[in-house]
């Protein structure tokens, strides 16, 4: 029972964290696309794991952080978009 609650407990934390993180991408399919495959990417460097962190030198971690920059300028592009629409 109390595994089945920590279940539905993360995935509605997950459900919202989706529903919100939208929010400025609503309006931009091709972002929001965008974004998902820049968030796998990082699940999936974060899936490599080497024998030692050694082995990839550093530059995993820095991928990751860069596709992490990336989302965010994803974000601001599409809330400037969002606030400077044309007319």
């Amino acid at each position: 029972m109390k595994k089945y609650l920590i279940v539905l407990t993360a995935g509605l934390l997950a459900f919202g964290a989706v529903a919100l993180a939208q929010g400025p991408f609503e309006n931009h399919p091709r972002l929001m696309k965008a974004r998902e495959l820049t968030i796998q990417a990082i699940n999936q460097l974060g899936a490599a794991e080497a024998p030692t962190k050694a082995e990839f030198g550093g530059h995993r971690d820095r991928a990751e952080q860069l596709l992490r920059d990336a989302i965010k300028e994803m974000r601001a592009a599409a809330e400037f978009a969002n606030t400077h629409k044309s007319k």
